[in-house]
């Protein structure tokens, strides 16, 4: 589309008005649908071991969350991790399908479009491509024999300051009150 020219003359001028109040409505028109399809856009994920399903709508929030009875064998954190995985993955691919939507309308302006795409990568990236290892494991099924706690480190007993020991306090001896004998002159 031209940009219009105005003011050459007045005929022109009011078909060249006319021409782009109806590309803007074209153009309001087309945005309008983008946003009606986007906000039905729902996205279902199952995770890898088919025990979550998960469905989001076109903000990312959770609009449905399935999981299936094999969830018994997995921990917890490991559950919740899987549910939490499963749910990025399908908030990630939101924007593939609003740039479907955009194509299927027919937005033209490039610009538009990509800057709407953009924004839902932007807020919804693609999760990391590894699930860590410990959201993995599953709990056995059969009861494990109690291991017994491994034994307190031994603990060192307290310490006090050693003193030297006392000796018996010497009892002062006047010299003439014990002794008997004669007495020693120099």
């Amino acid at each position: 589309m031209t940009d219009p020219v105005f003011g050459v003359d007045e005929m022109r001028t009011e078909q060249e008005i006319q021409r782009w109040a109806a590309a803007a409505a074209a153009k309001a028109e087309k945005y309008q649908a983008v946003a009606q399809q986007v906000a039905t856009v729902h996205i279902t994920e199952v995770s890898r071991d088919g025990i979550v399903r998960v469905t989001v709508d076109a903000t990312g929030a959770l609009v449905n969350l399935e999981i299936a009875e094999q969830h018994r064998e997995v921990a917890g954190a490991a559950l919740a991790a899987t549910v939490l995985a499963t749910m990025r993955k399908a908030q990630a691919r939101i924007a593939g399908r609003v740039s479907e939507i955009v194509a299927e309308v027919g937005v033209e302006d490039k610009g538009t479009a990509s800057a709407l795409v953009s924004s839902y990568q932007q807020r919804f990236p693609e999760p990391e491509p590894e699930t860590p290892p410990w959201a993995a494991q599953v709990r056995p099924s059969a009861p494990q024999p109690h291991q017994p706690a491994p034994p307190p480190p031994p603990q060192q007993p307290l310490r006090r300051p050693v003193e030297p020991p006392q000796q018996p306090a010497r009892r002062r001896v006047d010299d003439d009150e014990d002794w008997e004998g004669p007495s020693v002159t120099e």
